[in-house]
């Protein structure tokens, strides 16, 4: 048994590897919703690690806009007015908890100024 997943671990992509690190993560998290699972227009809450940010300007003003992943899917939050927010950097874990809204073609949420908890 213990060759198996020696096997297994030697054989899996260090991608795959670390999104179910992070899924299971996110999934002891108590209280949080995967990001897969999460309905439109919902209040929710959800954890997960920021892959990417970025600073948009949206009507005249800077917003911060961040991709946050769980390991099961992902969502974009943006904080309106911010350039930036401290301890939000690629990396880092967090809990985010607001009413999701799908935006463009492929309905991925998206989440406007939460309420959130750097882990």
């Amino acid at each position: 048994m213990a060759f198996r997943k020696l096997l297994q671990r030697l054989t899996t992509s260090d991608a795959d590897l670390d999104r179910e690190r992070l899924r299971q993560f996110c999934a002891d998290v108590p209280g949080v919703t995967r990001i897969v699972d999460a309905q439109p227009r919902q209040e929710i809450t959800v954890a997960g690690e920021i892959s990417s940010l970025r600073i948009v300007p949206r009507a005249g003003t800077p917003s911060l806009e961040v991709t946050v992943k769980d390991g099961s899917g992902s969502l974009v939050i943006v904080w309106t007015g911010r350039r930036h927010i401290p301890g939000v950097t690629p990396g880092k874990r967090l809990v985010l908890s607001g009413r999701g809204s799908p935006q463009g073609a492929g309905g991925r949420l998206m989440l406007l100024n939460p309420r959130y908890e750097l882990l």
